[in-house]
């Protein structure tokens, strides 16, 4: 009986220690939560698209078009990776301007959109210490969690820099949503756009450390591109690799 009261006393100081320490880890891990977990979705304020002469490109049955007319055809090359069904195409321009485009099916997709605008709309402010005493407030951890995880991917390695960290902005054109990250103003290495369809995701990624332009890309550059993503009609001609000018 005396063993059996130990062994009692013993889980409860357990258990208790646990529902005290288990917080606390989760509330130190909240409150140095790097900047970028703090970021959330805002509209973009400036929706006109530019009108500049540009060029029409077509990969892997979608179309969009760029505002820009010095496409580098020795700098292009198409990737398409079989294993997962992914499909890339660097993009170079003579200005020094890369795009990297990914198209993966919506069944490759990790997060779709619904669900990744949930994890981006957490912030470590959710979190407080009576709310992980009584259990739901370990949702938020969780979700905390998941959006800095997913935001890694669109850092810059070389220099460690996030673009999220200027601003995360909702995009929404015909048949898809997304996200745009990174504030074209601040001028950053790497601008990221995640557009998802009911078949797909589109991913595109500016590279514009070489881009000699002093201003950058800038947002109605962008949302040209992002009004003129659609799938390849049947009166258009499909092309691996397509220029063709306006």
């Amino acid at each position: 009986m005396k063993l059996l009261r130990r062994i009692l006393i013993t889980l409860v100081v357990i258990v208790a220690a646990f529902c005290w320490i288990s917080p606390a880890i989760v509330l130190y891990f909240a409150r140095t939560a790097p900047a970028v977990a703090r970021v959330v979705p805002t509209e973009l304020k400036d929706l006109s698209t530019s009108p500049a002469p540009g060029t029409k490109l077509s990969y892997f049955g979608y179309d969009f078009e760029v505002p820009w007319s010095d496409l580098d055809q020795s700098q292009t090359r198409l990737f398409p990776e079989k294993e997962h069904h992914m499909q890339m195409v660097w993009v170079g321009f003579h200005s020094g301007l890369k795009l990297f485009v990914v198209i993966t099916p919506r069944k490759e997709v990790a997060f779709d959109y619904s669900l990744l605008k949930l994890v981006y709309e957490s912030t470590p402010d959710k979190i407080h210490y009576w709310s992980l005493i009584e259990g739901w407030g370990y949702r938020d951890a969780h979700l905390l969690v998941a959006k800095w995880a997913s935001l890694q991917s669109i850092g810059d390695p070389g220099d460690g820099s996030n673009p999220a960290e200027t601003g995360i902005f909702n995009l929404q054109s015909h048949g898809y949503n997304g996200f745009q990250y990174g504030d074209p103003r601040t001028r950053p290495n790497i601008l990221h756009l995640s557009l998802y369809s009911e078949d797909s995701k589109v991913e595109v990624k500016f590279l514009q450390g070489g881009y000699y332009e002093p201003a950058g890309v800038t947002q109605p550059e962008i949302n040209r591109i992002v009004q003129s993503l659609h799938r390849t009609t049947a009166n258009e001609t499909p092309k691996s690799l397509a220029a063709s000018s306006n």
